[in-house]
């Protein structure tokens, strides 16, 4: 069902991009990325304010558990301070956890510069915790921005479109590179949806599984290259 959706989206980026022309679907494409690197700068814009809601925080920090991901390993180490730990035994912690891509990747590098540490978190338990809750909400973060963006940029171009009552077209491969363009934005905007992969595998891991079991859509969650841009705090 997750490979037919992925192909129909890629089909209609496709038509999109032949109905619209080159010039349209280039600038459409550009926009996206926009959107999204824009989205990643301003991520703290909207974190922040729930950062600083304790009671939030402090809910969402209850609510993933990641000191159930320590316990794996071992329940005693969840109170080890890190800088107890060597780098061998920070690294059986996380593969033990199992942590989807890239909480898994995010606490270790957390752990391993001591990330937290101006805030006075300093046992395993509290950075599995703390990592995983950040990780999320830029995340959510990340993709509300994106959203938002892309809404508003997109109605600039159809604006912009329908007061010169269309875009100039490239006359000769117009069709072949047209179709190629809304095939890659069709590519790009299955990697930014597959961003919320991590989130339905910690929370909802059943719904997650689903989301990413075909090879098609495991592709847009473990060969995803926007996934390794997300702030580790």
């Amino acid at each position: 069902m997750i490979t037919v959706l992925i192909l129909i989206i890629l089909g209609l980026c496709i038509l999109a991009g032949y109905y619209r022309g080159v010039i349209f679907s280039a600038v459409s494409l550009g926009l996206t990325l926009l959107s999204f690197f824009l989205a990643l700068l301003m991520i703290p814009v909207v974190k922040e304010p729930v950062r600083k809601n304790e009671s939030l925080y402090n809910s969402l920090l209850y609510y993933f558990e990641g000191f159930e991901a320590v316990s794996k390993t071992s329940v005693e180490m969840i109170h080890d301070p890190i800088t107890s730990l060597d780098s061998e035994a920070v690294d059986e912690v996380v593969t033990n956890a199992a942590l989807p891509l890239p909480l898994g990747s995010a606490v270790s590098k957390n752990i391993r510069r001591e990330a937290y540490a101006p805030r006075g978190i300093t046992t395993l338990g509290d950075y599995f915790n703390q990592t995983i809750v950040d990780v999320v909400l830029n995340i959510l973060s990340l993709l509300f921005l994106f959203v938002l963006f892309r809404v508003m940029f997109g109605f600039i171009l159809r604006m912009i479109d329908y007061s010169r009552r269309g875009l100039p077209a490239l006359k000769r491969f117009d069709p072949l590179f047209s179709c190629g363009i809304g095939f890659l934005h069709g590519v790009l905007l299955l990697y930014i949806f597959f961003l919320v992969s991590p989130i339905l595998l910690q929370v909802v891991p059943r719904l997650g599984r689903e989301l990413v079991g075909s090879p098609l859509s495991g592709f847009f969650y473990r060969m995803n290259p926007f996934m390794w841009l997300i702030p580790t705090t």
